[in-house]
This record gives structure tokens, C-alpha cells and sequence, in this order.
């Protein structure tokens, strides 16, 4: 859980909202000191620190506010394009639930999610992106991802299918299937949700609960306007504990993930298919990414 999380859930909102601002004023202030990315600069450590290539999968982590840019955020997309081709494909998550608003609570409250309608929350430059034409957006109510490229209908077009949001039809576990790339921009491996995909993996047995026992039925509308139903589970963030970056520097080997500090600013590259091989091999010795397991 993120500290703004946390603050949000232990403290007043009225004096978390004020931490939280202070904190991000404080963060932005550090960034803007920092040496500037220009497109050339950004671009290189696309290709020589994060290891894009031309035709790849590549998922998108991303903070702008956590990045010095000098140039605006919206050509992120454009440069990752040109380092990937035509046809390389580009996805990025774009969860509907808002602030300190966990995935369970959206699901409790019943919102109906618009795959077409529903703005994402997960950062400015995923909400620029789901906006664009061409792309295609996953119909799941709380964990949709948004995809631009060759793949982008293939990727996301099982994911409602199954009320495990990270199993074999979701476009997490497809990652692997198209050996894709997991890149962070402005952030570390804290915000790497591939991890989930061993706990779908391990459905049957997995090694923490960290859903809700309750399977929801979401009223969803998809890209047509039509109402869909979609059946899925929803983590419970109390289960949710972890440390992915201690755990990734303590147990994974840096070709399978790697956090990064380029310029005094965040950022980690993944290869997914040997990060779930990898975390997969852990998990059945029992080391995961949270700090305790079942009995």
C-alpha cells in the first residue's frame, strides 16, 4: 500500500488530504531541481536503461509528476512508439477507483463501469492514452487496462471472462504469453501489479487469501453501449501487504526485474515472462511478495 494510502486510512481525511498535498508539494519541488529529460535524453534510456525494442509488448507504469520533463507529458506515448514500431504494442492500467478508494470498495458500492465513459485513475498520462483512437480498453470493472497497437484487441478481449483479474484470460498473464516488457517511468517496482498474476496462477491454492471470499456481479457497458455483467473478486487491501521492491532486490535476479534511479528519479524494467518464472519457482517454496502466508 502506498503512503498516501495508508495516511488515508489511518488518519482524518481532512488531515490526510492535508499531509498528502504537503508531501506531493514537497516531492515536486525535489523533482524540479533535478537535470531536465528532453525527448533525446528520454528516448535513450527507453532503449539503453529499459531496454525497449522494436515490435515488443511493452506495459506502462507511469507518474509525470515524478519525472523533470522537457517537453509535455502527452509525448511520452509518441516516443515510446517510435522506439517500439509499428508493431510493437503499448499497454497501460486504467482502474476507475478514484483516491483511497480501494478495487472492493468501487466493487461494494456498485458502481457501473463504462469502458467507453469511465475516466482512469491511474495517472494522467493512462487517462491521455484510453482517450486515444485506436485504442482498446479491457471491460473489467476494476482492473481494465488500456491497449494501442497490433495486439491491443487480443490482449484485452477475455479479461471479463473470469472473476480472477490477473488469471490465464486477463491481459497481466498474457504479458508472458507475448514475452512483453514491464517498464516503470517516474515510478519503482512498488507499483509492479504483475505480481498478482502468481496469485491467479495458484488460484487453487494461493499463498495468501488476498480476496474477498464474495464473487460480484458488475454492471458493465461495453464499447457497443450494451450492459454486460461481469462476475470477478475483489482484494482486500487488509490481506494485501507486502514490499515488492525489497522482495524483487532480495529474490529476483536483475534480467527478471530491476529498480532503477536514473538522474535522481525512479524507474524499473521487467521482463515478464522470466519475472513469473522466476516468482512462480519462489512461490512454490514459499516466498511471495507478502510479509506473511496462509496456514
Amino acid at each position: 500500500m502506498t503512503v498516501a494510502g495508508i495516511a488515508r486510512r489511518l488518519l482524518p481525511e481532512r488531515v490526510a488530504d492535508t499531509l498528502i498535498r504537503a508531501r506531493k508539494r514537497l516531492r515536486r519541488a525535489r523533482i524540479d531541481r533535478l537535470p531536465r529529460l528532453e525527448k533525446e535524453d528520454f528516448k535513450r534510456i527507453l532503449v539503453e536503461d529499459l531496454g525497449l525494442m522494436p515490435g515488443q509488448v511493452v506495459y506502462l507504469h507511469t507518474s509525470v509528476d515524478r519525472l523533470n520533463l522537457g517537453f509535455q507529458f502527452y509525448q511520452i506515448l509518441p516516443l515510446v512508439r517510435e522506439v517500439i514500431g509499428p508493431q510493437g504494442t503499448i499497454v497501460l492500467p486504467t482502474y476507475p477507483n478514484r483516491g483511497a478508494m480501494s478495487s472492493l470498495e468501487y466493487l461494494e458500492r456498485g458502481k457501473v463501469f463504462d469502458v467507453k465513459r469511465t475516466p482512469a485513475y491511474t495517472g494522467l498520462l493512462n487517462e491521455f492514452a484510453r482517450r486515444q483512437q485506436g485504442a482498446v480498453r479491457s471491460l473489467h470493472p476494476t482492473k481494465s487496462v488500456c491497449a494501442i497497437g497490433p495486439l491491443a484487441a487480443e490482449l484485452t478481449r477475455e479479461h471479463h471472462l473470469s472473476p480472477y483479474p490477473y488469471d490465464a484470460r486477463s491481459p497481466y498473464y498474457k504479458l508472458i504469453d507475448y514475452n512483453a516488457k514491464i517498464v516503470g517511468l517516474g515510478v519503482g517496482s512498488e507499483y509492479l501489479s504483475f505480481v498478482y498474476v502468481i496469485d491467479d496462477a495458484l488460484k487453487e491454492n494461493p499463498p495468501v487469501r488476498t480476496y474477498d471470499p464474495r464473487i460480484f456481479s458488475a454492471r458493465c457497458i461495453d464499447e457497443t453501449g450494451m450492459e454486460v455483467v461481469v462476475e470477478t473478486y475483489g482484494h482486500d487491501m487488509r490481506q494485501v501487504v507486502h514490499d515488492i521492491p525489497r522482495f524483487i532486490k532480495q529474490h529476483v535476479p536483475p534480467e527478471a526485474c530491476l529498480d532503477l534511479r536514473i538522474n535522481g528519479m525512479k524507474f524499473f524494467r521487467a521482463d515478464a515472462a522470466r519475472l513469473f518464472e522466476s516468482m512462480m519457482s519462489l512461490a512454490k517454496k514459499g516466498i511471495t511478495v507478502y510479509d506473511r502466508q496462509d496456514v
